[in-house]
């Protein structure tokens, strides 16, 4: 899942619509639910959102073709309330199945492993596959490993590359079967945004340093984000800086129109990255803030193309952020 590199917007909240299929009468344990959730910063509704048509199975594994009322089939997109209460974690990577609120605290929601495959209880003794799950209380569910079988349409093979993006004499053949374990936006691999690149997403090998780009999609799941950086969080409106610890300052365009009333407004003003926005950073320094008259620590702004008309290196206030995912600076 790519997020958005563009300063200065509003991320519009997208509704998806579900088609319940099944209801269970479990609203007194959900409703118990909620205060625990609320404090770690998850707006509960108990609910489990699905990304495949799936049966509900007992707790041996077995399909079930009669539950509730039911014949036992879930459809794709539809909701089914879930039974134990989500869990805070310190690190994704320590469970199969995670996810995340907006301020990028990880929470986990406990699994039951039947023969090798996790399964969430939606109570009455009914189960549905983890790997068939697409959202847990309309938050995104990761996982840290998903298997796919190249497809045929691939005709030449999947070109390997290095973490560099450095392509090796390598490929994945149409029919070969592959475990992933992170994903990979354009900017975190490369530095930089590339054109026409936002229908492919870069897919790591798992257990090694190689990765791949295919199409958005091919995945059921979201992997674990990756980076080539260090990820951050704004978890203020931060003003971006010059080397020199002064506030960027840009030039109205050219092209702007001005209005009769604001013409004697300034056609220049200084630059924020929105609160709730993910940037790439790749170096940790300390720079005289001459406005304040103080030293403080600074991370570079990784993505070079955020201001095309800009060519010094640009800064936000370590003090703006908190680290969210990849190489932690120094």
């Amino acid at each position: 899942m790519k997020k958005s590199k563009k300063l200065i917007v509003s991320l519009a909240a997208v509704a998806l619509a579900t088609v319940p299929v099944i209801t269970t009468s479990l609203n007194q344990a959900h409703a118990a639910q909620t205060t625990d959730q609320t404090q770690n910063k998850i707006t509960a509704d108990g609910t489990l959102t699905l990304n495949h048509n799936t049966r509900i199975y007992n707790k041996k594994g077995q399909k079930l073709y009669s539950y509730q009322r039911s014949n036992g089939l879930l459809k794709k997109g539809a909701t089914v309330s879930y039974v134990n209460k989500p869990q805070t974690i310190a690190d994704p990577d320590t469970v199969r199945y995670s996810f995340h609120d907006d301020d990028w605290n990880w929470f986990y929601l406990p699994y039951k492993t039947i023969k090798g495959q996790e399964y969430y209880s939606i109570g009455h003794g009914g189960y549905v596959k983890a790997a068939n799950v697409k959202k847990i209380d309309e938050k995104y569910l990761y996982t840290n490993k998903a298997s796919l079988k190249i497809d045929k349409s691939y005709s030449n093979g999947v070109q390997v590359m290095d973490s560099n993006g450095k392509l090796k004499n390598k490929k994945l053949s149409p029919g070969q079967k592959v475990t992933f374990d992170r994903s990979v936006s354009t900017i975190d691999f490369y530095g930089n945004s590339i054109d026409g690149d936002d229908d492919s997403e870069y897919y790591r090998i798992a257990g090694s340093d190689e990765f791949v780009r295919m199409d958005t999609g091919v995945l059921r799941q979201l992997l674990l984000p990756y980076s080539n950086y260090m990820d951050v969080l704004l978890i203020n409106d931060g003003y971006v800086y010059t080397k020199q610890g002064n506030k960027l300052i840009r030039e109205s365009s050219p092209n702007e129109v001005v209005l009769p009333n604001q013409k004697d407004n300034k056609k220049s003003s200084t630059v924020k990255i929105n609160k709730g926005h993910i940037e790439a950073v790749s170096k940790a320094v300390n720079l005289w803030v001459p406005e304040e008259e103080k030293t403080e620590l600074f991370y570079r702004l990784q993505n070079e193309n955020l201001f095309s008309e800009v060519t010094t290196e640009l800064y936000i206030k370590a003090s703006d952020v908190k680290y969210v995912y990849g190489k932690q600076l120094k």
